[in-house]
């Protein structure tokens, strides 16, 4: 059957817009993997996403967030209850867990004074411990009448920065956790390998959690292995992105002068800050060398995109959620 002459000229043209949209999509990009949705190009206002469209997305992604609930059974690790301020936290590892947990227990009344940045480590052990839900015994009444929090964090800024404070030789904050950086090292690297560094490069990091399917440590797991979906409701979801603005409101519902320590980068654009750009660096470095080792590695945290939309680290906006 022969095309007519209109059929030809329309097919014509939604050939030249599909290939001027993917054109104009992705050469912005230095490399955009076929997982990813591109959301956008603009710079976009700092302005947090509503509670509405996060609990919305999140409910696409781990089911219920909506009664029936019983937070009193919650027993999940680092999730804990603040009963003087009826306030149910789930601490998630380098998503600005400590700095939370901190400025809650100066709401609380535990403790009288705010820490040092480099003694915010503190708070893990008994000074939360005393408020973990593992150790609650109540009737739940208590728990499930409080506001419950959890802050989340763009997968790629938080698996960059478990890396360079618990596996790098960073001078600055790294090297905590020696042995499971030797580890990867031993399991890694070639032994004609000419590094002599002890721990681990970025790469090799990369490389051994495509290989293992992750590493088995509270810093590197997914965030949605955190979240208790059966009997959890989440009133406050909080983009670590955002941290800084929507904690002052928090506190100021709670009646509470109280602000959450910084980050070690004071820059208030947080698609500025040092973090950031360390992370779009690298990423962008391996994905050219290995853009396939990069996508297996986004597939190990492919859900914790989808909490919050996260955008790609070749997204302008990197690393803000993007609903």
């Amino acid at each position: 059957m022969k095309m007519s002459s209109r059929m030809r000229y329309l097919t014509l043209i939604m050939v030249f817009v599909f290939l001027y949209t993917v054109k104009n999509s992705v050469s912005s990009n230095p490399w955009q993997p076929v997982s990813f949705v591109i959301y956008q190009r603009k710079l976009r206002d700092l302005i947090p996403p509503t509670q509405d469209s996060m609990k919305n997305q999140m409910l696409t992604v781990i089911g219920k967030l909506f009664p029936p609930y019983n937070l009193s059974a919650v027993r999940q690790h680092q999730s804990y209850y603040f009963p003087n301020i009826n306030i149910f936290f789930t601490g998630i590892p380098k998503a600005g867990c400590s700095n939370w947990e901190e400025a809650l227990l100066r709401a609380e009344g535990r403790l009288d004074t705010q820490l040092a940045p480099d003694k915010v480590a503190q708070v893990h052990g008994r000074l939360t411990g005393d408020y973990s839900m593992s150790h609650y015994g109540g009737d739940g009444a208590d728990v499930n009448s409080a506001t419950s929090i959890i802050v989340l964090r763009n997968p790629w800024t938080r698996a960059v920065s478990g890396y360079r404070q618990k596996l790098s030789s960073e001078k600055t904050q790294g090297g905590s956790y020696t042995g499971i950086s030797k580890n990867i090292v031993r399991a890694i690297r070639p032994d004609n390998d000419s590094n002599p560094d002890p721990l681990c490069t970025f790469e090799e990091f990369v490389r051994y959690s495509v290989k293992n399917g992750g590493i088995n440590d509270r810093h590197f797991k997914p965030q949605t292995k955190f979240l208790s979906a059966d009997i959890m409701r989440y009133d406050k979801i909080i983009p670590l992105e955002y941290a800084d603005m929507m904690a002052d409101d928090i506190f100021r519902e709670l009646g509470k002068d109280i602000s959450i320590l910084h980050s070690y980068d004071q820059t208030t654009d947080p698609r500025q800050q040092s973090s950031a750009v360390k992370a779009k660096k690298w990423l962008i470095e391996l994905s050219e060398k290995n853009p396939e080792l990069v996508e297996e590695f986004y597939k190990i945290y492919r859900e914790d995109f989808d909490l919050l939309k996260y955008s790609n680290f070749s997204d302008v906006n990197f690393p803000l959620p993007l609903i």
